[in-house]
Parts: structure tokens; sequence; C-alpha cells
């Protein structure tokens, strides 16, 4: 049942103009991942490279992503991975308040299909566009400090792209990184 809703949910989101990023995509890029995962990571907005394939997290960015995944003993088949925002953005662009909007009804129908018990917030877009904060909010004042969200565990941490513009995984905050991805582990335990 959740594999169909999903389907549906990522076709309307392949064909959705409402909002004038739908001018650029090649493809919709919704998401990767198990569906069935109780952990969900969710980035900003996919990238040219996601763009021209129609999956998230499988640049530079993404190969960080995976790198961590693998130093915490996780693979794609243990997390549902997507973006607050379906369709590609320019590098450099900042995300406005009208696109998060447009795109929302997407991710809260992923997570609301998914119901995962625990959700890293790559960047202060995603936690922001997720948890309702402004969009000025930085990700160091949200880092290390777990939400909710409607019994959700929501971890904010660093974006991979931030990490790589610092020296990838010798950035000096990889380590915390790594932390808020040990804690989503552990809660994820904890509700077993």
């Amino acid at each position: 049942m959740n594999n169909i809703d999903l389907e549906k949910i990522q076709s309307v989101a392949s064909a959705c103009a409402l909002c004038e990023l739908y001018k650029g995509r090649n493809k919709s890029v919704f998401a990767k991942g198990n569906q069935h995962s109780k952990f969900m990571i969710c980035g900003m907005v996919p990238g040219l490279e996601e763009n021209k394939v129609g999956t998230p997290f499988i640049g530079r960015a993404g190969k960080l992503l995976d790198t961590i995944l693998e130093k915490i003993d996780l693979t794609l088949n243990d997390v549902y991975i997507t973006n607050v925002v379906k369709c590609a953005l320019q590098p450099g662009i900042p995300l406005t308040q009208p696109w998060i909007d447009s795109c929302s009804v997407y991710l809260l129908a992923q997570i609301s299909i998914i119901r995962p018990d625990v959700i890293i917030t790559l960047g202060a877009d995603s936690t922001n566009a997720l948890l309702g904060f402004p969009l000025d909010t930085k990700i160091g004042s949200l880092r290390g400090k777990p939400q909710v969200y409607f019994n959700t565990h929501v971890i904010p941490t660093y974006h991979p792209s931030y990490l790589l513009r610092g020296g990838g995984e010798k950035h000096k905050f990889v380590n915390k990184v790594i932390e808020d991805f040990e804690l989503a582990q552990l809660i994820l335990e904890d509700k077993k």
C-alpha cells in the first residue's frame, strides 16, 4: 500500500508546476533508499547532477553522505533519503519560502506514509522548513538540539555540502555530524 501511495505522490511531484522551479526541471528528484525504514534523511534541494538523473544525493555531497553512513554501519537499505524541495536549484541561489511551501505537501506526504521514528535534517534550510523556524535561523544554533515533530525525533545537523566546502572528511564538524547520526541510531534502538 505504501509503495503505491509513494508512487502516486512521486508521479504528481514529477508534473508539479506550483512554483517556477519546474521550468528548470529535467527530472523531479523524489527519494531513494528504503521506504520502510524508520530513519529518514532530509536534505534541502537537489543539485544539477540530481536533476539529470532524478535521484537525490548522487553528487559529491551524496558521496560524503554515503561515507558518513558507512562509518556508522548503515547502507541505503537502512535509510530513506529525500529533500524538502523536489526540483533542482542553481547553486548559490537561496531557497525561498514560496518554493518550500509549494513542495511541502510532498514532504509531508512522505513523512505521513513512511512514519519515521527519526529524521536527520541536513542543513538550516531543511531544518527550518520542517520545524517552522525562520529561514535565516543558523544550523549552528540548532545542531545538537534534537526536536520533536509530531512524535518524530528530528536531529538537525550540518549538510554534507557545507562539510565539503571546509575539507570534506577533514572538516572540523564532520565528527559532530557522525555523532548526530549515532544519536539517531540510539533513538531507533530505543524505539524497538
